[in-house]
């Protein structure tokens, strides 16, 4: 054989041996997302995702990174995803569905009431079906089993609603974060968004189950953001979900 046609054979190899061998570590999840009655959920998103370690000058940071393209169950409530070739020791699996899309809520505008009082009470209630959703979590192994699906049964975001008073008088304009203690899931995919505060001092956002005991209010300054972080705080079940009533007299957390 030709020495050029040997080392080109040698150099197609080195190239391709990489290629072969991330194909063939590579697992392929498969999951299946299912309804609090176990009913198969079309158009569930479902994402992955693990905690990585970044490092920016001598600081190192931990942040959730996309372990796998995002997918979208089909009409049996199923899909798969194939996890990027990446060392983790944190990972976690996550099924996103909203009550109601932005494109369906545009459909039903269309058969809008004319009538000023019967529209605002329609317009409160679709806002009220954008914002609610069911989701499911489930913590990942690096030895999973590819040949056994994961289940995820999804269960229905609570409603959180309440208002915040420092010293007596009502906080507008301020970020609100009603969260649980940390579990390892938490570091990746958070429990809620964070809501604002009218100016009555009053908030309403939806939230994934669990023990809503701590809040995050941060209120931005013209002099510097002012952070006020509570535990322990007291709530109130009702049928529409928890209820909070924040009182605080933080010397260094100010109205103006």
């Amino acid at each position: 054989m030709n020495p050029k046609t040997i080392l080109f054979a040698l150099f197609l190899i080195l190239c391709l041996a990489p290629t072969c061998v991330l194909a063939e570590t590579l697992q392929q999840i498969s999951i299946q997302v299912v309804d609090a009655r176990g009913k198969p959920v079309k158009g569930a998103e479902v994402r992955a995702r693990y905690l990585a370690t970044v490092r920016q000058g001598t600081e190192e940071y931990r942040i959730p990174i996309e372990l796998a393209p995002p997918q979208t169950t089909d009409a049996n409530g199923q899909c798969k995803m194939v996890p990027h070739d990446v060392s983790w020791s944190l990972a976690a699996i996550k099924a996103h569905r909203v009550e109601m899309t932005t494109e369906e809520a545009m459909k039903l505008y269309d058969d809008a009431p004319t009538d000023p009082p019967k529209f605002e009470a329609f317009e409160r209630e679709v806002d009220e079906r954008l914002q609610r959703y069911s989701t499911a979590y489930r913590q990942l192994t690096p030895d999973m089993d590819a040949n056994q699906p994961i289940t995820l049964k999804m269960a229905k975001a609570i409603k959180v609603t309440g208002r915040v008073r420092v010293g007596g008088r009502p906080l507008a304009k301020a970020f609100l974060t009603i969260y649980s203690p940390k579990t390892p899931i938490d570091q990746l995919f958070p429990r809620s968004s964070p809501s604002v505060t009218d100016q009555t001092g009053r908030f309403s956002f939806y939230s994934t189950p669990g023990k809503l005991n701590q809040a995050r209010i941060v209120v931005e300054r013209v002099s510097g953001n002012r952070v006020l972080n509570l535990t322990d705080i007291p709530t109130k079940p009702t049928p529409a979900g928890l209820v909070f009533e924040l009182d605080t007299d933080a010397g260094d957390y100010v109205l103006e």
